[in-house]
């Protein structure tokens, strides 16, 4: 047998795992220890990663590579520790010192070398090039303590499989997620779980996580069991939050959903997840860790220099004795890996700098799935912009030569600020509305799970008079002013730390003379109020010293804060000179933003139509879409064009699926006939679908698909009160649309208002439509404004409490609009992008697939809804 090769484990410990595991699940403890590592053989690791000598059941193939790789997953966060970690001693007292002494003994004890730091704290050291080395033989270090060390090169990242299975993990951690907190509510609320109401929410669910955990032992299961699972976990979570504050009404499901968001923050990767496991045990009460780890530092080699003898980990432990507040528990950053094997022996290369540029990758990707495209011009204007925001972020203001924190966190230190200029419809407040879930997902996917990124924005273009009273500096921050409403979104009530925020500035003003406001003057307003001072801003005044205690009062020097101007007019040298005499707008960055065009707006169609096809398949899809695009793209504003691909991805999903290809390869070519105005879709293996336009330039195809049974029926019925329904197969259509989650959202117009009732009202017979009937916009709030109380009952958190409880739902909401006003107040909740609020967070956002709008209209349909409509009948 080779050295680096253990005896295969009998299946009887295997079955053992598996019925461990399972029992564990209910909140029992396995009633019999067992072995329970990463048991895969290592075949040549990279220099830079540990290998593991563990030995695997079977050698897996290329066919079953996927399941094997999840059955490890499981392993890792289900299966009992390694023996040589759960009895390791425990400190003998309370003391840093004997902690330390302790925790060193046990990474010594499991073949990592180590050193010991007593200025200017106390920690161990682990040297990652003992973590990349071959294991000692079996008779030297023993198999308990193999499997621990195994263990341990998972908690801090250095697997040689770490990659790999923290993308199982990513399919895994909902899951993971919700295990962890039913296992935590059966502990401080167990009289609530028992109840029959939330055991028939959750009896199901875990029942196949039970079928899941056969995979422990080697069996096969369904791969689509894993999927329906983690698709379900989130449902599962809303109808439980919903049941137990039903149950207990001294609950409140803020509450409890932070405390789901704290297990996800700590569990956000597999290495975090195995830390915890190490540190926590399985216990979920609030028992002190076995090491309470508080800072970690990564060393890496001299720049130019590759020397891996001296890269190493530091850890510190807390002291008890501290009288500084508590971190919480250590988490990782998320690019953990990443950063401990990025080498280089370049001098201008630093091991952050990979993750930057993730980070960036990250931005763009995020973007596009929202629906905006960044063209090559814009990615070489803010590409460099963000990558220095990111690096000050990542880098919380430390020297390049300085350790690495490995904490997560998100400290930026360069402030992040643009001034995007351009026609109307160019996509300017589109790019600063897909810009704050991107910047959100790539921070919390890279950097900070925990870290929120919130939104204020600020209308510049108003009477000069207004903004002033608007941007007013007031004594407290008890207020409504725009000041304290920026100072104080950085950290509310509902996040576990400080954030940032992304104070959209729209509409700057032209500096003609006349104008009201004037951008000279709205320019030095922001530079006065912003750093905290009154008055007006002088000429001349550059080097006057501020007063006392302006910079407390304002938050020129904050870098958590990113702002973004947006404006129909260039930035004029004197308002760019306001500016820039605070420090937020040092590197303000000026960005021209033009509609994409060319070989930019094919690629953008290309590439967000691949994406749209790819989400409608799913994961279960394992084949590989080729896809030729041959059509029109248009000029100008490009949301009529994402709303058209948006149609086309619902027909080639069905063309696919068709084609019955569910592995392998499917060519698709679209082809678009200027001639006769047809769109042809084809496969390779024959089957094609031809589109032809409709009202509003919807799709339909010349011989309909078979319609989701809802919308048939729907219309069926309306059809019967309303003989002479206008368009009833586009209806049909739309309504199809609807359901597929196709049209984010669908919007439906008529003059007829009983017409547009009645819709609403069958709509609410079909399975998982909840309605909202007879919304007067003039009468009921369609959102709440800057200024309203936080229960002021409006339309849009009347809807977020219906798809928060159930994120499958579906919504048919009834506008009823008697005047233009009307109209003009229900233009943004009918818009096809992300509905926010002047201070949302991106996970605030509502977001509309899944809604549609039945709008009723008296007398003429203004321009705008118009243009927003799916179908008027």
């Amino acid at each position: 047998m080779p050295p680096n090769t253990q005896a295969v484990d009998p299946p009887a410990a295997d079955a053992l795992a598996a019925s461990a595991v399972v029992t564990g699940l209910a909140g029992e403890p396995p009633s019999k220890r067992i072995k329970s590592s990463d048991d895969v053989a290592a075949a040549g690791p990279p220099a830079h990663v540990v290998s593991s000598s563990s030995a695997s059941s079977r050698a897996p193939s290329p066919a079953d590579g996927a399941a094997t790789a999840t059955a490890r997953c499981l392993r890792l966060l289900f299966a009992p520790l390694p023996t040589s970690l759960a009895s390791h001693p425990a400190p003998k007292a309370a003391q840093v010192d004997a902690s330390i002494a302790s925790f060193r003994a046990l990474w010594t004890g499991h073949g990592f070398r180590t050193s010991a730091v007593t200025s200017p704290r106390p920690a161990v050291s682990v040297y990652l090039d003992s973590c990349a080395a071959p294991h000692p033989s079996d008779d030297e270090l023993g198999q308990e303590r193999e499997e621990g060390r195994t263990f341990l090169t998972f908690c801090v990242g250095m697997h040689q499989e770490q990659m790999q299975l923290e993308v199982e993990y990513a399919t895994l951690k909902n899951i993971y997620w919700l295990v962890l907190f039913l296992r935590r509510m059966r502990l401080v609320r167990k009289g609530d779980m028992e109840d029959e109401r939330v055991k028939g929410i959750v009896a199901q669910w875990e029942e196949g996580v039970e079928e899941l955990m056969l995979m422990v032992s080697g069996k096969e299961t369904d791969s689509g069991n894993l999927q329906e699972l983690a698709k379900s976990s989130p449902r599962v979570l809303s109808k439980l939050l919903a049941t137990l504050t039903d149950i207990d009404h001294s609950l409140r499901a803020d509450q409890l959903l932070h405390e789901y968001n704290r297990i996800s923050y700590e569990h956000c990767t597999l290495a975090n997840a195995c830390l915890r496991r190490w540190l926590d045990g399985d216990d979920m009460g609030d028992a002190k860790p076995r090491y309470d780890l508080e800072d970690v530092y990564y060393k890496s080699s001299p720049p130019g220099r590759y020397l891996p003898k001296y890269e190493r980990i530091t850890m510190h432990v807390k002291d008890p004795d501290a009288v500084e507040p508590s971190k919480g528990k250590l988490i990782f950053l998320p690019s953990l890996t990443k950063v401990l094997t990025s080498k280089s022996t370049d001098a201008a290369n630093h091991p952050l700098d990979a993750v930057a540029d993730d980070m960036i990758v990250s931005t763009w990707e995020e973007l596009l799935r929202n629906g905006y495209y960044v063209d090559t011009i814009r990615k070489e204007s803010l590409g460099p912009v963000l990558r220095d925001f990111y690096l000050s972020g990542l880098r919380a203001g430390k020297d390049s030569n300085m350790p690495i924190p490995l904490n997560a966190h998100f400290s930026p230190t360069r402030p992040l600020s643009l001034y995007l200029h351009g026609t109307a419809g160019a996509g300017k407040s589109s790019l600063v509305r897909s810009l704050l879930p991107a910047l959100n997902t790539s921070i919390a996917t890279h950097c900070d799970p925990a870290l929120l990124v919130r939104f204020v924005k600020q209308n510049l273009n108003k009477p000069f008079n207004t903004l002033q009273l608007e941007l007013e500096l007031r004594p407290n921050n008890n207020d409504y002013s725009v000041m304290s409403i920026i100072q104080g979104r950085r950290m509310t009530l509902s996040q576990s730390k400080p954030g940032l925020v992304l104070v959209a500035l729209e509409e700057m003003p032209s500096d003609v003379e006349g104008a009201d406001p004037k951008q000279g003057d709205v320019g030095s307003l922001i530079s006065m109020r912003f750093s905290g001072r009154r008055g007006e801003l002088k000429i001349g005044d550059t080097g006057k010293e501020a007063p006392r205690n302006s910079a407390k009062r304002g938050i020129s020097g904050d870098a958590t804060i990113i702002s973004i101007f947006t404006s129909n007019y260039d930035l004029e040298a004197p308002c760019k000179e306001a500016l820039q005499r605070l420090q937020m707008f040092q590197h303000l960055t000026v960005v021209k933003v033009a509609p994409v065009a060319g070989e930019d707006r094919m690629g953008f169609a290309s590439s967000y139509l691949m994406q749209l096809v790819e989400a409608s398949l799913g994961p279960l899809w394992t084949g590989k879409i080729n896809l030729k695009l041959v059509i029109p793209c248009g000029e100008g504003d490009i949301r009529p064009l994402v709303r058209y691909l948006r149609m086309l991805s619902f027909y080639i999903h069905a063309v696919v699926l068709k084609s019955k290809s569910d592995a392998g390869s499917v060519s698709v070519s679209v082809a678009f006939d200027t001639s006769t105005d047809i769109t042809t879709i084809a496969t390779d293996s024959g089957e094609t679908m031809q589109l032809k336009p409709g009202s509003f330039q919807n799709l339909y195809a010349i011989e309909p698909p078979k319609l989701d049974a809802r919308a048939s029926n729907t219309v069926a019925e309306l059809s019967q009160l309303h003989p002479n329904l206008q368009n009833p197969s586009e209806l049909s259509q739309i309504l199809d649309f609807y359901f597929a989650k196709t049209l984010a959202p669908a919007v439906v117009v008529s003059q007829n208002q009983q017409l547009i009732g009645d819709l609403v009202k069958l709509l609410a017979k079909s399975d998982g439509v909840h309605a909202i009937s007879n919304i007067d916009p003039t009468r009921y709030k369609i959102m709440k404004s800057l200024y309203d109380a936080t229960d002021t009952p409006n339309l849009r958190d009347d809807i977020l409490k219906i798809v928060h409880a159930d994120e499958e739902a579906f919504v048919a909401s009834e506008l009823v609009c008697h005047s233009t006003d009307a109209q003009l107040q229900i233009r943004e909740i009918v818009e096809d992008t992300p509905s926010m609020t002047a201070f949302s967070t991106e996970r605030s956002a509502l977001h509309k697939d899944g809604l549609i709008f039945g709008v009723s209209v008296e007398g003429e349909i203004t321009p705008e809804i118009l243009s927003r409509a799916s179908l008027v009948i």
